[in-house]
């Protein structure tokens, strides 16, 4: 019985606690409001005691003046530039895999791994002489049936012979040009040439392995004719066209180059928001295929524009940004805070909107000290600033 008198007051606390969360919750949010409430409290009664400290500085003789020192900065327009940086792959624009359709064995590797190739060089010397005795066979087949047919087409024209044997003569030659056609594409097929004219990549089989269909024997690449490939975010996609002008870094050796934009992708890849632009190296930039890159694609500019380091513009409570004129009051320099919008950033440097009632290009802003002033608070400004 006692256990359970000394059980009461607890499950009732927890009931109590467990009951309260609609009440909790208003509670909150009324604390939220009031502490906004005097955070901007806060700041009006700072403004009010730097006012009040001023006054006092200047005409209460028993307090010794003492005015916080800043230095300026003047705000003239200049250029601004946004860039967007990306990740970029090197993908040739000839980069072939060879096979062999008939296989065989590697008698000879007639260009070894990183030498040039002309087109239709062979490469890779296989074991093909059976294939080719049938096409020698199949060649000598034909021009002896193309023989037979031009002297029976000759008769037939004098009328001697009858029609049969010349269409019969006709049809042994068509079948045999056949034939051969069809052994040399296999040949063809089999031999491992170059398709173009390039750079052989590899050779994968040793001398002396055994080719097989389903593997590949060498790779050959085009170097120089190659493309950039890389994925920008979707909100890019009204920003770049093609013929734009991107700058690519290469990482590995320190190296940038200039590449214009060859394609736009309009298909946005619901994984990551974004599309695939290629572009276009300048003629005689050395690129390996799968290579990375680092894209910078300039996405924004401002020939006369309002900028700002970002170490003269400050947020209050509320998330909006300000920054700090310095005017002239009965003839002593005085600290404006005045609000601004940040249009974009770049590299520590902040673009500002030019508005009426806001920045207009021109003024004296405050600079170090900026953080120690309040609004309409006189100031010592620092000789030679």
């Amino acid at each position: 019985m006692r256990h359970s008198l000394l059980l009461t007051p607890v499950l009732l606390l927890l009931a109590a606690c467990g009951a309260g969360s609609p009440d909790t919750d208003s509670q909150v949010l009324a604390k939220r409001a009031e502490r906004d409430s005097l955070k901007a409290l806060r700041e009006q009664l700072t403004a009010s005691i730097a006012e009040v400290d001023g006054w006092l500085a200047k005409h209460d003789p028993s307090l010794q003046r003492s005015l916080p020192t800043v230095t300026t900065y003047l705000l003239e327009p200049r250029a601004f530039a946004h860039w967007t940086e990306a990740h970029g792959s090197v993908r040739a624009d000839q980069n072939a895999l060879l096979y062999s359709s008939m296989g065989g064995k590697v008698r000879r590797i007639l260009v070894p791994a990183g030498r040039p190739v002309s087109q239709g060089q062979l490469i890779v010397d296989i074991d093909l002489d059976a294939l080719r005795e049938n096409v020698a066979q199949a060649k000598a087949q034909a021009e002896l049936a193309r023989s037979v047919h031009e002297k029976q087409a000759r008769l037939w024209e004098q009328k001697i012979g009858s029609e049969v044997q010349y269409l019969q003569a006709k049809a042994n030659m068509e079948s045999s040009e056949a034939q051969l056609k069809s052994l040399s594409e296999q040949l063809a097929s089999a031999e491992i040439r170059a398709p173009f004219d390039g750079v052989v990549d590899e050779i994968f089989p040793n001398l002396g392995d055994m080719a097989s269909p389903m593997q590949p024997v060498a790779r050959v690449v085009a170097l120089g004719k190659a493309s950039v490939e890389c994925d920008l975010s979707e909100d890019l996609l009204d920003k770049v066209s093609v013929g734009d002008s991107v700058e690519v870094d290469m990482p590995e050796t320190g190296e940038t180059h200039m590449a214009t934009i060859a394609q736009v992708g309009q298909y946005i890849n619901p994984n990551n928001r974004s599309f695939k632009a290629t572009l276009r190296m300048e003629a005689g930039t050395k690129l390996r295929p799968n290579q990375l890159l680092n894209v910078r694609i300039r996405d924004l500019v401002r020939p006369e524009a309002l900028v700002l380091p970002s170490r003269l513009v400050m947020q209050n409570s509320s998330g909006e940004s300000y920054v700090f004129v310095l005017d002239q009051h009965e003839g002593a320099p005085r600290s404006r805070k005045l609000f601004v919008k940040v249009l974009s950033t770049q590299g520590g440097e902040l673009l500002i909107e030019r508005s009426k009632d806001g920045l207009q290009g021109g003024e004296t802003l405050i600079d170090q000290g900026a953080r120690m002033v309040v609004d309409k608070q006189e100031v010592q400004v620092l000789k030679g600033a």
